[in-house]
């Protein structure tokens, strides 16, 4: 069971990097369409900046098999900084795509915080052949 929570976990940060990504490549049209009234301005460059750098973190917690137990708890930290961050921004410009995946973003990593991988159920002892009274 504790192999299927560890999975869970994994799920949850594949999750949060492929909604990262798609808030990338969701800010990189918004910083550079002219038809929408952000582009070229310094707050979308902001948000692609933000996003590219979540992206970055997303992978590196993703990847990471087994550094410092110190370096996670830091990415994690300052991927949910971004999570917000990056979904606030993305409502004062009025990009309602970027939001949700920010949200998307923002479910993967609750559920690669919540899920415990240590927790699981305890199976009942039966003796093979043993019948149990």
């Amino acid at each position: 069971m504790a192999q299927q929570s560890a999975w869970t976990r994994r799920y949850g940060l594949w999750l949060l990097l492929a909604s990262s990504v798609a808030g990338l490549i969701t800010a990189a049209i918004a910083a550079f369409n002219e038809g929408n009234g952000i582009a070229y301005s310094g707050g979308a460059y902001l948000v692609l900046f933000s996003t590219a750098v979540l992206v970055v973190a997303a992978l590196a917690l993703t990847l990471d098999r087994g550094a410092s137990k110190w370096l996670a708890i830091i990415l994690t930290i300052l991927i949910l900084l971004d999570l917000v961050g990056t979904g606030i921004a993305a409502y004062f410009l009025e990009t309602t795509v970027l939001v949700a995946f920010m949200l998307v973003g923002l479910v993967g990593w609750l559920v690669y915080l919540l899920v415990d991988p240590a927790r699981e159920r305890p199976v009942p002892y039966r003796a093979a052949g043993r019948a149990t009274r």
